[in-house]
């Protein structure tokens, strides 16, 4: 009951981070395109316009935010692992499926709470970009905890998978 409970979660957690990937896949190239026509205008109309550059710094945002669950998952982050080539194995393997998730886990959660408080303000009080567009800020900074939050569970479950690497020897990474 509780494995198929697991299994169920781990399956939803799949879902939606590869629906978040394919999300920012999509938002890259649309940055492609945005970008592209802002250097047209600019270049060769000699018509700039700061539509572009204020749509693609978003997008471009937007693009990291929604792919970071996806990278964790697959788990092909940059991992800083100069000092780990000199210890021994095992302490690598628990620093890789213990600790570091714990932090992460850590990270991701700070990151999430504190990112939610300042949407929220960010929708209370109204608050716009100072840009020529003036854009509510709200939508922008609310990705940043949902995004995180995804990432939160996502660390969780490699928590929980490496935790299940040391309690149980048939389980593999």
């Amino acid at each position: 009951m509780l494995r198929s409970a697991i299994q169920l979660i781990n399956s939803l957690l799949q879902r939606i981070t590869f629906i978040f990937v394919v999300i920012a896949g999509g938002m890259t190239v649309l940055m492609i395109f945005v970008t592209t026509y802002g250097v047209v205008a600019r270049y060769f109309f000699r018509r700039p316009e700061p539509l572009s550059y204020e749509v693609g710094t978003i997008l471009l945002l937007w693009g990291f935010l929604f792919a970071v669950a996806f990278v964790e998952w697959r788990q092909e982050h940059i991992r800083a692992d100069i000092f780990v080539a000199f210890m021994p194995e095992s302490v690598a393997h628990f620093l890789h499926r213990i600790v570091s998730p714990i932090l992460a886990l850590l990270y991701c959660s700070v990151l999430t709470w504190k990112g939610w408080d300042v949407a929220m303000y960010s929708l209370k009080i109204g608050e716009k970009s100072m840009s020529v567009v003036a854009e509510p800020l709200f939508p922008i900074k609310i990705m940043i905890p949902i995004c995180y939050g995804l990432m939160t569970f996502v660390v969780l479950r490699n928590l929980c998978r490496g935790i299940a690497a040391y309690s149980s020897p048939s389980e593999k990474e």
